[in-house]
């Protein structure tokens, strides 16, 4: 019978061996080893290999430290966005709604000097008479011309 030979593993192995044992991310445990072995075939001492390992999980550790960070102030952007989405909401309707209120008045107000307009023209028109019947249409302003017309000649509406 034939003896076995068993291989060593060199020092750059064993240190591989080791440090592939130590807890890291398990995504880039395998990168990890190949770029290790790689290493030691193209002949790099130990201390490159480990400064390589400490770097690269270093590295790696802050990237998800930094992932963490960033998820947490994406959950808290995301609260705050809600919250303006919310309160701007509220915020726009009331002033959309004092406008709105706003506007109705400054309509009335219009309407009520267009119609103080439109007595002061049939009275200019008529003389000074205030019971003669009324010869300016409120609603579009066209002068009628017949005194006992009850509808406007112009737009149709009922004149008073």
């Amino acid at each position: 019978m034939g003896l076995l030979s068993t291989k060593e593993k060199t020092d750059e192995e064993k240190l591989i061996s080791d440090l592939m044992k130590r807890p890291i991310d398990s995504s880039i445990r395998g990168p990890l080893k190949q770029s290790l072995k790689k290493m030691a075939k193209e002949g790099k001492s130990v201390e490159e290999i480990e400064i390589f390992y400490r770097e690269t999980v270093a590295k790696t550790q802050f990237i998800e430290k930094r992932r963490e960070e960033y998820i947490r102030e994406a959950k808290l952007a995301d609260k705050v966005y809600k919250a303006y989405i919310t309160d701007g909401v509220s915020r726009l309707e009331k002033v959309n709604g004092r406008f709105l209120a706003s506007q109705s008045i400054k309509t009335d107000i219009l309407i009520e000097q267009n119609n103080r307009i439109i007595e002061l023209l049939e009275l200019m028109v008529n003389n000074g008479i205030s019971n003669v019947p009324v010869a300016f249409c409120p609603n579009c302003g066209n002068q009628n011309n017949n005194d006992d017309a009850e509808f406007c000649a112009e737009c149709g509406s009922k004149l008073n």
